[in-house]
Protein backbone atom coordinates (compact mmCIF):
# COMPACT_ATOMS: atom_id res chain seq x y z
CA UNK A 1 0.00 0.00 0.00
CA UNK A 2 2.85 2.31 0.97
CA UNK A 3 4.42 1.44 -2.36
CA UNK A 4 1.49 2.87 -4.51
CA UNK A 5 0.63 5.88 -2.74
CA UNK A 6 4.45 6.44 -3.21
CA UNK A 7 4.14 5.89 -6.78
CA UNK A 8 1.23 8.12 -6.90
CA UNK A 9 2.99 10.83 -5.20
CA UNK A 10 5.61 10.54 -7.51
CA UNK A 11 3.17 10.95 -10.96
CA UNK A 12 1.59 13.30 -9.92
CA UNK A 13 5.17 15.74 -9.31
CA UNK A 14 6.01 14.29 -13.01
CA UNK A 15 2.71 15.47 -13.88
CA UNK A 16 3.37 18.99 -12.71
CA UNK A 17 7.01 19.01 -13.63
CA UNK A 18 5.66 18.35 -17.34
CA UNK A 19 3.15 21.04 -17.47
CA UNK A 20 5.14 23.49 -15.92
CA UNK A 21 7.89 22.45 -18.63
CA UNK A 22 5.09 22.96 -21.40
CA UNK A 23 4.01 26.56 -19.82
CA UNK A 24 7.66 27.71 -20.49
CA UNK A 25 7.78 26.72 -23.74
CA UNK A 26 4.67 29.05 -24.69
CA UNK A 27 4.98 32.78 -24.70
CA UNK A 28 2.65 35.47 -25.22
CA UNK A 29 4.44 37.11 -28.48
CA UNK A 30 3.08 40.65 -28.73
CA UNK A 31 3.86 43.34 -31.16
CA UNK A 32 2.45 46.71 -30.62
CA UNK A 33 2.42 49.23 -33.66
CA UNK A 34 2.41 52.77 -32.86
CA UNK A 35 1.94 55.16 -35.69
CA UNK A 36 2.40 58.60 -35.78
CA UNK A 37 -0.50 61.14 -37.12
CA UNK A 38 1.46 62.31 -39.77
CA UNK A 39 2.16 58.69 -41.52
CA UNK A 40 0.67 58.60 -44.69
CA UNK A 41 -1.79 55.43 -44.48
CA UNK A 42 -5.81 55.26 -44.67
CA UNK A 43 -6.27 58.02 -46.71
CA UNK A 44 -10.06 57.89 -49.36
CA UNK A 45 -7.21 56.13 -51.92
CA UNK A 46 -5.14 53.29 -49.50
CA UNK A 47 -4.95 51.49 -46.56
CA UNK A 48 -2.06 49.86 -44.26
CA UNK A 49 -3.01 46.24 -42.69
CA UNK A 50 -0.37 44.65 -40.62
CA UNK A 51 -0.40 40.74 -40.52
CA UNK A 52 1.55 38.16 -37.78
CA UNK A 53 2.38 35.45 -39.14
CA UNK A 54 4.75 32.13 -38.29
CA UNK A 55 7.34 30.62 -40.15
CA UNK A 56 4.69 28.49 -42.59
CA UNK A 57 2.96 31.61 -43.58
CA UNK A 58 -0.12 30.75 -41.18
CA UNK A 59 -1.63 34.56 -40.22
CA UNK A 60 -2.04 34.48 -36.38
CA UNK A 61 -3.69 38.29 -35.93
CA UNK A 62 -3.87 40.98 -37.93
CA UNK A 63 -4.79 44.89 -38.17
CA UNK A 64 -5.06 47.89 -39.80
CA UNK A 65 -2.55 50.83 -39.44
CA UNK A 66 -4.47 54.06 -38.90
CA UNK A 67 -2.66 57.41 -38.18
CA UNK A 68 -2.13 58.46 -34.56
CA UNK A 69 -3.72 55.28 -33.49
CA UNK A 70 -2.07 52.23 -31.48
CA UNK A 71 -2.44 48.17 -33.32
CA UNK A 72 -1.97 45.19 -31.15
CA UNK A 73 -0.90 42.35 -32.59
CA UNK A 74 -0.65 39.03 -30.44
CA UNK A 75 -0.08 35.06 -30.17
CA UNK A 76 0.26 32.45 -27.76
CA UNK A 77 3.01 30.02 -29.14
CA UNK A 78 6.00 27.80 -28.97
CA UNK A 79 8.85 29.87 -27.27
CA UNK A 80 11.19 28.63 -30.07
CA UNK A 81 9.00 29.45 -33.37
CA UNK A 82 10.13 32.65 -35.48
CA UNK A 83 7.92 35.42 -36.21
CA UNK A 84 7.16 37.45 -39.32
CA UNK A 85 5.46 41.21 -39.53
CA UNK A 86 3.77 41.91 -43.21
CA UNK A 87 2.44 45.13 -44.12
CA UNK A 88 0.16 45.05 -47.10
CA UNK A 89 -0.02 48.41 -48.63
CA UNK A 90 -2.99 49.37 -51.21
CA UNK A 91 -3.10 52.17 -53.21
CA UNK A 92 -4.94 53.80 -56.54
CA UNK A 93 -3.15 55.84 -58.51
CA UNK A 94 -3.88 59.05 -60.54
CA UNK A 95 -4.33 57.07 -63.48
CA UNK A 96 -6.61 54.61 -61.35
CA UNK A 97 -4.08 51.53 -61.31
CA UNK A 98 -4.64 49.57 -58.46
CA UNK A 99 -1.15 48.82 -56.19
CA UNK A 100 -0.61 46.35 -53.94
CA UNK A 101 2.99 46.39 -52.13
CA UNK A 102 3.86 43.32 -49.49
CA UNK A 103 6.63 44.03 -47.64
CA UNK A 104 7.89 41.11 -45.04
CA UNK A 105 10.29 41.27 -42.38
CA UNK A 106 11.14 37.98 -41.42
CA UNK A 107 11.94 37.09 -37.32
CA UNK A 108 11.13 39.88 -35.94
CA UNK A 109 11.59 40.90 -32.48
CA UNK A 110 8.48 41.54 -29.75
CA UNK A 111 7.86 45.14 -28.31
CA UNK A 112 6.17 48.52 -29.78
CA UNK A 113 7.70 50.12 -33.24
CA UNK A 114 6.63 53.93 -33.20
CA UNK A 115 5.94 53.86 -37.47
CA UNK A 116 6.93 56.80 -39.03
CA UNK A 117 7.18 56.18 -42.96
CA UNK A 118 6.37 59.40 -45.24
CA UNK A 119 4.55 62.08 -43.74
CA UNK A 120 1.48 63.97 -45.54
CA UNK A 121 2.11 66.86 -43.36
CA UNK A 122 2.98 69.68 -45.44
CA UNK A 123 4.38 73.21 -44.09
CA UNK A 124 1.40 75.67 -45.08
CA UNK A 125 2.73 78.95 -42.58
CA UNK A 126 5.45 81.58 -43.85
CA UNK A 127 8.20 79.15 -43.08
CA UNK A 128 10.78 80.28 -45.90
CA UNK A 129 13.42 82.33 -46.86
CA UNK A 130 13.54 84.66 -49.91
CA UNK A 131 16.81 85.26 -51.89
CA UNK A 132 15.90 88.11 -54.71
CA UNK A 133 19.23 88.26 -56.43
CA UNK A 134 20.24 90.77 -59.44
CA UNK A 135 23.37 90.82 -61.26
CA UNK A 136 23.55 87.54 -61.54
CA UNK A 137 24.19 86.96 -65.38
CA UNK A 138 21.38 85.22 -67.65
CA UNK A 139 20.09 82.66 -67.36
CA UNK A 140 21.41 81.75 -63.74
CA UNK A 141 21.21 78.37 -62.20
CA UNK A 142 20.43 77.24 -58.55
CA UNK A 143 23.01 74.58 -58.03
CA UNK A 144 22.26 73.24 -54.22
CA UNK A 145 19.41 73.70 -52.15
CA UNK A 146 16.73 71.92 -49.68
CA UNK A 147 13.93 73.06 -51.57
CA UNK A 148 13.12 75.61 -54.16
CA UNK A 149 10.92 77.42 -56.36
CA UNK A 150 11.83 80.61 -58.34
CA UNK A 151 11.65 82.78 -61.82
CA UNK A 152 14.71 84.72 -63.34
CA UNK A 153 15.02 87.01 -66.36
CA UNK A 154 17.28 89.25 -67.88
CA UNK A 155 16.93 92.23 -66.06
CA UNK A 156 19.12 94.23 -63.64
CA UNK A 157 21.94 92.46 -65.32
CA UNK A 158 19.86 89.03 -65.04
CA UNK A 159 18.00 88.27 -61.83
CA UNK A 160 16.60 85.57 -59.72
CA UNK A 161 14.03 85.42 -56.99
CA UNK A 162 14.50 82.33 -55.22
CA UNK A 163 12.61 80.80 -52.01
CA UNK A 164 13.34 77.83 -49.90
CA UNK A 165 11.51 75.96 -46.44
CA UNK A 166 13.41 75.96 -43.76
CA UNK A 167 14.26 73.18 -42.20
CA UNK A 168 13.12 74.17 -38.65
CA UNK A 169 11.35 77.28 -37.59
CA UNK A 170 10.51 80.12 -36.32
CA UNK A 171 14.98 80.14 -37.07
CA UNK A 172 17.08 78.53 -38.87
CA UNK A 173 20.69 77.95 -40.67
CA UNK A 174 20.59 78.15 -43.96
CA UNK A 175 22.95 77.18 -47.33
CA UNK A 176 22.40 77.81 -51.21
CA UNK A 177 24.99 78.08 -54.10
CA UNK A 178 24.14 79.53 -57.39
CA UNK A 179 26.15 79.95 -60.86
CA UNK A 180 26.17 82.46 -63.47
CA UNK A 181 27.07 81.49 -67.20
CA UNK A 182 29.67 84.52 -66.62
CA UNK A 183 31.22 82.65 -63.45
CA UNK A 184 34.17 80.03 -63.75
CA UNK A 185 32.96 79.13 -59.55
CA UNK A 186 29.86 78.63 -57.78
CA UNK A 187 28.82 81.39 -55.24
CA UNK A 188 27.12 80.95 -52.25
CA UNK A 189 24.54 81.98 -49.57
CA UNK A 190 25.27 81.26 -45.95
CA UNK A 191 23.15 82.52 -43.04
CA UNK A 192 22.77 81.58 -39.32
CA UNK A 193 19.53 81.52 -37.31
CA UNK A 194 17.20 83.38 -40.06
CA UNK A 195 13.87 84.02 -38.91
CA UNK A 196 10.97 82.48 -41.11
CA UNK A 197 9.81 84.88 -43.98
CA UNK A 198 12.79 86.89 -44.22
CA UNK A 199 13.84 88.54 -47.24
CA UNK A 200 16.90 89.67 -48.83
CA UNK A 201 17.78 91.82 -51.74
CA UNK A 202 21.45 90.81 -53.13
CA UNK A 203 24.06 91.99 -55.66
CA UNK A 204 25.17 88.44 -56.95
CA UNK A 205 28.75 89.63 -57.25
CA UNK A 206 29.03 90.04 -53.58
CA UNK A 207 28.53 86.57 -52.70
CA UNK A 208 31.64 84.56 -52.13
CA UNK A 209 33.06 81.85 -54.75
CA UNK A 210 33.65 78.01 -53.32
CA UNK A 211 37.23 77.71 -55.25
CA UNK A 212 37.46 74.31 -53.61
CA UNK A 213 36.26 71.54 -55.71
CA UNK A 214 36.59 68.02 -54.86
CA UNK A 215 36.38 65.42 -58.21
CA UNK A 216 35.28 61.90 -56.65
CA UNK A 217 36.27 58.87 -59.17
CA UNK A 218 33.65 56.43 -59.38
CA UNK A 219 33.40 53.03 -61.93
CA UNK A 220 32.30 53.12 -65.20
CA UNK A 221 28.45 53.07 -64.99
CA UNK A 222 25.28 53.10 -67.19
CA UNK A 223 23.97 55.72 -64.53
CA UNK A 224 24.99 57.32 -61.70
CA UNK A 225 23.13 59.46 -59.06
CA UNK A 226 25.06 61.23 -55.85
CA UNK A 227 24.27 63.50 -53.33
CA UNK A 228 26.88 65.60 -50.74
CA UNK A 229 25.00 67.04 -47.68
CA UNK A 230 27.15 69.48 -45.02
CA UNK A 231 26.18 68.86 -41.62
CA UNK A 232 27.62 71.05 -38.48
CA UNK A 233 28.65 69.35 -34.84
CA UNK A 234 27.22 72.59 -33.26
CA UNK A 235 23.74 72.35 -35.02
CA UNK A 236 21.24 70.94 -32.13
CA UNK A 237 18.85 70.46 -34.88
CA UNK A 238 21.26 68.51 -36.82
CA UNK A 239 20.49 69.80 -40.07
CA UNK A 240 21.27 68.27 -43.38
CA UNK A 241 22.26 70.87 -45.67
CA UNK A 242 22.40 70.11 -49.22
CA UNK A 243 26.11 71.40 -51.04
CA UNK A 244 25.58 69.09 -54.32
CA UNK A 245 23.72 66.81 -56.39
CA UNK A 246 23.43 65.25 -60.00
CA UNK A 247 21.88 62.53 -61.73
CA UNK A 248 22.92 61.16 -65.53
CA UNK A 249 21.79 58.48 -67.16
CA UNK A 250 24.43 58.76 -69.70
CA UNK A 251 26.93 57.36 -67.36
CA UNK A 252 30.17 59.49 -65.42
CA UNK A 253 32.90 58.44 -63.82
CA UNK A 254 33.87 61.78 -61.80
CA UNK A 255 31.64 63.55 -59.53
CA UNK A 256 32.27 66.99 -58.72
CA UNK A 257 31.44 68.61 -55.33
CA UNK A 258 31.65 72.66 -54.83
CA UNK A 259 32.53 72.77 -51.20
CA UNK A 260 32.32 76.25 -49.04
CA UNK A 261 35.17 76.62 -47.04
CA UNK A 262 35.07 77.14 -42.73
CA UNK A 263 30.93 76.29 -43.10
CA UNK A 264 30.53 72.65 -42.28
CA UNK A 265 32.54 70.02 -40.05
CA UNK A 266 31.23 67.14 -41.72
CA UNK A 267 29.84 65.08 -45.08
CA UNK A 268 27.33 62.96 -45.88
CA UNK A 269 28.42 61.33 -49.09
CA UNK A 270 26.06 59.18 -51.19
CA UNK A 271 26.77 57.55 -54.46
CA UNK A 272 24.32 55.47 -56.36
CA UNK A 273 25.29 53.81 -60.18
CA UNK A 274 24.44 51.06 -61.70
CA UNK A 275 26.18 48.95 -65.13
CA UNK A 276 23.24 46.55 -66.88
CA UNK A 277 21.60 44.97 -64.11
CA UNK A 278 24.23 45.51 -61.46
CA UNK A 279 23.19 48.34 -58.92
CA UNK A 280 26.19 49.74 -56.12
CA UNK A 281 25.99 52.54 -53.69
CA UNK A 282 27.68 53.52 -51.20
CA UNK A 283 26.65 56.31 -48.40
CA UNK A 284 29.77 57.76 -46.01
CA UNK A 285 29.53 59.69 -42.78
CA UNK A 286 32.96 61.65 -43.11
CA UNK A 287 34.86 65.32 -42.65
CA UNK A 288 36.33 64.90 -45.71
CA UNK A 289 34.55 64.43 -49.44
CA UNK A 290 36.29 60.81 -51.10
CA UNK A 291 38.27 61.35 -54.06
CA UNK A 292 37.73 57.65 -55.52
CA UNK A 293 35.22 54.91 -54.56
CA UNK A 294 35.71 51.37 -55.23
CA UNK A 295 32.77 48.80 -56.06
CA UNK A 296 31.50 47.03 -52.78
CA UNK A 297 32.98 43.47 -52.42
CA UNK A 298 29.69 41.93 -51.44
CA UNK A 299 27.84 40.16 -54.23
CA UNK A 300 24.83 37.08 -54.72
CA UNK A 301 24.11 35.00 -57.16
CA UNK A 302 20.56 32.92 -57.12
CA UNK A 303 20.13 29.42 -57.30
CA UNK A 304 16.32 29.20 -57.20
CA UNK A 305 14.29 32.34 -58.17
CA UNK A 306 10.84 30.53 -57.17
CA UNK A 307 9.61 32.52 -54.29
CA UNK A 308 8.10 28.79 -52.98
CA UNK A 309 11.58 27.16 -52.60
CA UNK A 310 14.03 30.63 -52.79
CA UNK A 311 17.80 30.37 -52.50
CA UNK A 312 20.72 32.31 -53.02
CA UNK A 313 24.14 32.15 -52.41
CA UNK A 314 25.85 35.46 -50.80
CA UNK A 315 30.14 36.10 -50.65
CA UNK A 316 31.62 39.04 -48.29
CA UNK A 317 30.00 40.75 -45.32
CA UNK A 318 26.82 42.04 -45.27
CA UNK A 319 23.89 42.54 -42.76
CA UNK A 320 20.64 42.16 -43.96
CA UNK A 321 19.02 41.24 -47.94
CA UNK A 322 16.27 42.31 -49.42
CA UNK A 323 14.61 39.74 -52.72
CA UNK A 324 11.26 41.68 -54.62
CA UNK A 325 9.02 39.80 -56.83
CA UNK A 326 6.73 41.03 -58.94
CA UNK A 327 3.38 40.57 -60.86
CA UNK A 328 0.95 42.30 -62.77
CA UNK A 329 -2.71 40.87 -64.46
CA UNK A 330 -2.59 41.25 -68.38
CA UNK A 331 -4.04 44.50 -68.80
CA UNK A 332 -1.90 46.24 -66.72
CA UNK A 333 -4.11 47.87 -64.64
CA UNK A 334 -3.48 45.41 -61.55
CA UNK A 335 0.45 45.41 -59.48
CA UNK A 336 1.65 43.42 -57.10
CA UNK A 337 5.27 43.56 -55.42
CA UNK A 338 6.22 42.12 -52.42
CA UNK A 339 9.32 43.18 -50.81
CA UNK A 340 11.07 40.70 -48.00
CA UNK A 341 13.82 41.41 -45.70
CA UNK A 342 15.75 38.91 -44.17
CA UNK A 343 19.57 38.10 -42.02
CA UNK A 344 22.29 37.13 -44.15
CA UNK A 345 23.67 34.31 -44.01
CA UNK A 346 26.14 32.44 -46.60
CA UNK A 347 22.79 30.27 -48.11
CA UNK A 348 19.73 31.94 -47.75
CA UNK A 349 16.81 29.89 -47.98
CA UNK A 350 12.89 31.14 -47.68
CA UNK A 351 9.44 30.25 -48.89
CA UNK A 352 6.97 33.17 -48.53
CA UNK A 353 4.33 31.89 -51.16
CA UNK A 354 2.40 30.23 -48.46
CA UNK A 355 2.09 33.86 -46.60
CA UNK A 356 1.47 35.60 -50.12
CA UNK A 357 -1.65 33.54 -50.48
CA UNK A 358 -3.13 33.62 -47.38
CA UNK A 359 -2.79 37.22 -47.07
CA UNK A 360 -3.58 37.76 -50.37
CA UNK A 361 -7.22 36.05 -50.27
CA UNK A 362 -8.39 39.21 -47.72
CA UNK A 363 -8.07 40.84 -51.57
CA UNK A 364 -10.68 40.77 -53.92
CA UNK A 365 -8.79 42.78 -56.44
CA UNK A 366 -5.63 39.92 -56.51
CA UNK A 367 -8.14 37.34 -57.39
CA UNK A 368 -6.54 36.71 -60.46
CA UNK A 369 -2.98 36.22 -58.88
CA UNK A 370 -1.09 32.89 -58.99
CA UNK A 371 2.44 33.52 -59.58
CA UNK A 372 4.98 35.92 -59.31
CA UNK A 373 8.32 36.41 -60.37
CA UNK A 374 11.86 37.61 -59.21
CA UNK A 375 12.35 41.05 -59.58
CA UNK A 376 15.62 41.86 -57.89
CA UNK A 377 17.89 41.39 -55.00
CA UNK A 378 20.15 43.08 -52.89
CA UNK A 379 22.65 43.05 -49.76
CA UNK A 380 23.44 45.65 -47.40
CA UNK A 381 26.27 46.32 -45.28
CA UNK A 382 26.49 48.40 -42.12
CA UNK A 383 29.66 48.94 -40.96
CA UNK A 384 28.86 50.21 -37.42
CA UNK A 385 26.54 47.50 -36.69
CA UNK A 386 26.24 43.86 -37.80
CA UNK A 387 23.02 43.85 -35.58
CA UNK A 388 20.58 42.35 -38.17
CA UNK A 389 17.53 42.61 -35.23
CA UNK A 390 18.70 46.41 -35.09
CA UNK A 391 18.54 47.75 -38.75
CA UNK A 392 15.13 45.48 -39.21
CA UNK A 393 13.60 47.94 -36.45
CA UNK A 394 14.67 50.73 -38.81
CA UNK A 395 12.58 49.06 -42.14
CA UNK A 396 9.70 48.15 -39.55
CA UNK A 397 9.48 52.05 -38.37
CA UNK A 398 10.28 53.06 -41.98
CA UNK A 399 12.67 55.33 -40.40
CA UNK A 400 16.34 56.01 -42.11
CA UNK A 401 18.85 54.64 -40.98
CA UNK A 402 21.52 57.36 -39.36
CA UNK A 403 25.52 56.55 -39.65
CA UNK A 404 25.63 57.09 -35.98
CA UNK A 405 29.87 58.22 -35.95
CA UNK A 406 32.72 59.92 -38.61
CA UNK A 407 34.18 57.04 -40.76
CA UNK A 408 31.62 54.94 -40.72
CA UNK A 409 29.60 53.89 -44.34
CA UNK A 410 26.83 51.75 -45.63
CA UNK A 411 27.51 49.45 -49.07
CA UNK A 412 25.06 48.07 -50.97
CA UNK A 413 24.63 45.41 -53.99
CA UNK A 414 21.99 44.49 -55.88
CA UNK A 415 20.61 42.73 -59.03
CA UNK A 416 17.73 42.98 -61.45
CA UNK A 417 15.96 40.47 -63.15
CA UNK A 418 12.78 41.56 -64.86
Amino acid sequence: MKKICFLLVLSLIFFSCSKDEDEDQTQNFTVHLNVDRFYQCGNDNESVRAFLSDENGTILDSGDLKKGQLTTLSFSKDASVHFDLSYMRYDITDLGREVYSLVTFTNIEAGTYYIEGPSTFYESSNDEITLKLYNTGYPFEVTSRLNWEGAGGPENGGYFNFSSNLVVSPTSDFYASFKSPNDQFDRYYWGEDIPEGSVFNIDYGTLPEITNIVNTQIPSNNFFYFSVEGLRNNDVNNIHHSIAYENSSEGNTSLSTSVPPNIFDNYLFNVYYNTNNLGYSKKMFTNTIPEQINTPTINLTINNPSPQNFNMSTTGEATIYNVTFRAENIDDTVFFVQKIYGEVTPEVSFSKENLRMNIQQSYQGLSWLETISLGSAGLVYYSLTNSYKDILKNEIKGKRYEIPAVNGFIDSFSKQFN
